[in-house]
């Protein structure tokens, strides 16, 4: 069983020989990009040098997978928001939002042509190409919400919710048929899995009620059809989230250690596969031994993927991530 067969079963809630080891949310450091001859920033506008980062953890360590992109900046800066494209060592971001209303958020069948979003279906491309017969090719978006909040303020999308919410709708309405539009673009250009990247909707910014209403129906929109493994990412406590997220159809949500994993289990097991949870914390500030211990500890406690809880820190010691790596491969 290779590592896409083992992934992809996963995924399915198929038997596997053992948990995968993956990376649904970014495993790339400084570390890991010096060794492949790459770097941050010039690697968010070049596909060659994205995948290089991309795949880096697998090539140097063993992950059994490889992902692209790696920040949350694609589809603002593609609809004109001024974007910091950071440093070695930090990822884009959003400096200003480019909108204040939803009647703003007008774009036309050639907006996956604008931006770095034919640097990022370029480097899809090239990831299948290279990598994708033996690894699974994951690539990720923003999830409506999130990019919502992207391109009209965290806070004023929050406060909408509460005083304006024909406004929310109409921003998601939008945000959801960009969002549908780049996933379907993904799957075209050869990735083998989507994340749909949600830390707008953590249950630490919103509330069970307000994901039901306002961002459940979206993420159905987005995995209507249901032939194409389409996860998602929501980072902090998302454990009251956990029984309307299993009505979604995502076919798996990686989550981190803030979520109750007993929960998760009981709302998720046979509707989603579990992906997760070793802290970032751990990963950067732990021991190789305590990276291991934590890993095993996710293991026995039922996830169907092992992942970092959230994007592992560029500055995270190569040896930790071996030591995840090694801990699903040895279990």
């Amino acid at each position: 069983m290779n590592c896409v067969d083992r992934f992809l079963r996963a995924l399915n809630g198929q038997p596997v020989d053992r948990a995968p080891v993956v990376g649904v949310t970014s495993v790339v450091t400084v570390d890991l990009m010096r060794q492949v001859g790459t770097r941050w920033p010039d690697a968010h506008h070049d596909p060659e040098q994205m995948v290089r980062a991309g795949a880096s953890a697998h090539v140097v360590c063993g992950l059994e997978s490889v992902k692209v992109p790696f920040d949350m900046a694609v589809e603002s800066g593609a609809l004109g928001a001024d974007i910091d494209f950071g440093s070695e060592a930090t990822l884009p971001k959003i400096r200003t939002p480019p909108f204040a209303e939803p009647g703003q958020l007008v774009f036309g069948s050639d907006v996956l042509s604008r931006g770095r979003f034919p640097v990022v279906l370029a480097a899809i491309r090239t990831a299948r190409r290279k990598h994708g017969d033996s690894v699974p090719v994951v690539s990720s978006m923003l999830g409506p919400f999130t990019l919502a909040g992207c391109l009209f303020g965290v806070e004023t999308l929050l406060v909408w919710m509460l005083e304006e919410p024909a406004k929310v709708q109409a921003a998601m309405t939008a945000a959801t048929r960009l969002a549908g539009m780049y996933m379907r673009a993904q799957f075209e250009a050869g990735a083998h899995v989507v994340q749909v990247s949600e830390p707008t909707a953590s249950g630490d910014l919103i509330s069970p009620a307000q994901y039901v209403e306002h961002v459940a129906p979206h993420h159905r929109e987005l995995t209507a059809g249901g032939d194409r493994p389409v996860i998602t990412h929501i980072c902090g406590n998302i454990t009251r989230h956990l029984p309307h997220l299993a009505t979604t159809g995502f076919r798996g949500v990686s989550f981190d250690a803030k979520t109750d994993i007993q929960a998760a289990r009981t709302h998720l097991k046979g509707k989603a596969a579990l992906i997760g949870y070793v802290p970032t914390s751990l990963l950067r500030d732990g021991s190789p031994d305590e990276v291991r211990a934590s890993a095993r500890q996710c293991l026995g406690e039922g996830v169907d993927a092992l992942n970092a809880g959230c994007a592992v820190a560029p500055d995270t010691p190569l040896d930790n991530v071996r030591a995840m790596i090694d801990a699903a491969k040895t279990r």
